[in-house]
């Protein structure tokens, strides 16, 4: 199974159940990298274009690379109207574009899916001098307010979804990647994202030529039904290539358990933002 296919199977689930990343996030990658109507942004993995509103609104010429099928198409069906935007349906790897290129690149909860080395190399050969790299994601952490359900959940989990199934991933170069918060899911035991990690993640350019790392942690909120939870989960490529009956268990239970608790789950994200600057 290709994982990454199961984001462009689930378009529709994934455009409505994601989180939007919060407003400080984008203030801090422009306040790190001004961007202008002469400026050129590549988006690596857009998906469905949740991320990019703020960098066309700064009127800047924008491209996206994603290479789901389906993704690709409702971001272009969400920003055709732009004359700036363009989205492209490859993957990075099959990306052909010269060195020197962009004023600012970024991922959002994408580049996780890449091999570091190839990925951090690829961002530094196309960034002009001076460009800036831009790595943010969200992690989703358990319901705190509900800890009656969080138990409910951790022990499905516990018996359908054993913990080596949630921190192994194939990586596109099909190699077993071990990340364990790469995008924790909300229910099950886990170690939650923390600043460590965030700190970890942002001296990793160091090693391909970037300077000037910082991070920053932001935190929010999503509420979800029993049935706009469900659809959150289908979105999950390691929930989706559980064999037929322990998936089926392990959405059943937790519908249940939602219900059982008075319809709603919270799930409480921490989102993370790496910033690195080519010299």
């Amino acid at each position: 199974m290709e994982f990454e296919k199961t984001f462009d199977n689930a378009a529709l689930d994934y455009d409505a159940s994601r989180p939007a990343y919060p407003e400080e996030l984008y203030a801090d990658i422009l306040r790190y990298k001004a961007v202008g109507s002469d400026s050129r942004i590549l988006e690596i993995g857009m998906g469905t274009g949740k991320a990019a509103a703020p960098f066309l609104a700064a009127g800047c010429i924008f491209t996206g690379i994603e290479p789901g099928g389906n993704l690709a198409a409702l971001a272009s069906e969400r920003f055709g109207k732009f004359d700036n935007f363009s989205c492209l349906n490859l993957t990075l790897q099959d990306y052909d574009c010269p060195e020197g290129s962009y004023d600012l690149i970024y991922a959002a909860t994408a580049f996780h899916w890449i091999p570091e080395e190839y990925g951090y190399k690829r961002v530094f050969e196309l960034l002009k001098s001076g460009g800036a790299f831009a790595r943010f994601a969200y992690h989703a952490g358990p319901d705190r307010g509900r800890e009656t359900l969080a138990e409910q959940i951790q022990a499905l989990y516990a018996k359908y979804m054993p913990p080596k199934n949630r921190d192994r991933l194939p990586s596109k170069t099909g190699s077993e990647e071990k990340v364990p918060c790469r995008e924790t899911k909300p229910a099950g035991k886990h170690r939650e994202f923390s600043e460590q990690d965030a700190e970890a993640l942002s001296v990793i350019p160091l090693k391909y030529g970037f300077v000037q790392t910082r991070y920053s942690l932001y935190h929010v909120t999503k509420d979800f039904t029993a049935e706009e939870y469900m659809a959150l989960l289908r979105t999950y490529p390691d929930h989706m290539a559980l064999d037929e009956h322990c998936r089926k268990k392990l959405f059943e239970g937790i519908h249940s358990a939602i219900l059982q608790n008075g319809g709603t789950i919270t799930v409480y994200y921490t989102m993370d933002l790496e910033l690195a600057r080519k010299p």
